[in-house]
């Protein structure tokens, strides 16, 4: 290995030693950054499913008396069970 070393130009050991680390950090990051997009986009999707349960419990308060009777916590679990968020929030 130390004699391969010695048949590289010095010239060339600093870009070839950069080059090889910015290759294994991009392959280091790939994952952590993919995870993390993930995460993302599952919360944008809860954002979204709650966006559009709110439009329809806006909807129901509007064109529904009995709905709009219900006691606070019924119209949280009313809108929790159709955003597909956790009914526990409501407590």
């Amino acid at each position: 290995m130390l004699g391969l070393l010695k048949l590289i130009p010095d010239s060339l050991k600093l870009p070839l030693a950069g080059g090889l680390g910015l290759i294994l950090g991009a392959g280091l990051m790939f994952y952590p950054a993919k995870w993390i997009g993930a995460a993302d986009e599952r919360k944008d999707a809860q954002i979204q499913a709650a966006s559009e349960a709110l439009e329809r419990i806006q909807n129901l308060e509007k064109n529904n008396a009995n709905f709009r009777n219900l006691p606070a916590r019924e119209r949280c679990l009313v809108f929790m069970r159709d955003s597909g968020l956790p009914e526990s929030e409501c407590d």
